[in-house]
């Protein structure tokens, strides 16, 4: 199939792909919008990690970042969460939602919380920092000064933010989706279809040269038999009138 063949198949049903696409989109916006379909927010705090302010210091600090950070997921900084919050949520749920990342070349540790309630969402993200917070520092005030890793919650705004469902990028990309689907499946019926309709197809698939072309006739109501083939121009000769049965 040549690019040409394709063009013409996708344009002589294009209300086929049109139809698709909004049916798609449309799909999706009503997806979106189930009252079944969970939302979630996303609230995020950093922690800040300090230690002596000497070159070999901070990358001995860069490098306990990561330890630092799986030390956020853990059953006990959970359970002392849902006691401080009386949230009512198992402290595995709160295990399962809960991120913690180090931020490379800053010293800081991003923790990030997801909920139904974006309200809820910022309230425990920040209590999990302030908890792990203090029960780390509390560790570390048996080592010696120059050993210690103080953290801090920065005083950062932890708005929640929507995660999903996003109407803005689910309708578009299933838009496009359907698109792409019905575009293929035209293609793939136009690539299949082995049926002769033109001159073009009685070269491609017959490879004889063409003759002639019987003109397809049409009845109109007044009895007049029309060529279909024929364009009408002034020179045209009146075609004789054909007897209709009843």
């Amino acid at each position: 199939m040549t690019a040409a063949e394709a063009l013409r198949a996708l344009r002589e049903r294009w209300w086929i792909v049109v139809a698709a696409t909004v049916l798609a989109a449309a799909a999706a916006y009503v997806y979106v919008k189930l009252p079944w379909v969970e939302p979630r927010w996303r609230s995020s705090v950093l922690i800040q990690a300090t230690g002596r302010l000497d070159y070999g210091n901070f990358l001995a600090l860069e490098k306990e970042l990561r330890p630092l950070a799986e030390q956020v997921r853990q059953l006990a900084v959970m359970r002392e969460v849902d006691r401080n919050l009386h949230t009512d949520l198992p402290p595995e749920r709160m295990l399962d939602r809960t991120r913690a990342e180090p931020v490379q070349d800053s010293g800081q540790i991003r923790i990030d919380y997801e909920d139904a309630d974006p309200l809820r969402a910022e309230q425990i993200s920040l209590e999990i920092a302030d908890v792990y917070t203090r029960q780390h520092n509390a560790d570390e005030q048996g080592k010696l000064r120059e050993e210690r890793v103080i953290l801090s919650t920065l005083d950062r705004p932890n708005q929640a933010i929507l995660t999903w469902p996003l109407t803005r990028v689910v309708v578009p990309t299933a838009a496009a989706l359907g698109l792409l689907a019905a575009a293929a499946v035209l293609l793939g019926m136009a690539y299949l279809d082995d049926s002769i309709r033109s001159a073009e197809d009685v070269g491609r698939f017959i490879e004889l040269p063409l003759l002639g072309i019987v003109p397809r006739y049409r009845v109109s109501a007044r009895g007049v038999a029309s060529s279909a083939a024929a364009a009408p121009t002034e020179q045209s000769v009146s075609q004789p009138e054909v007897p209709v049965s009843p």
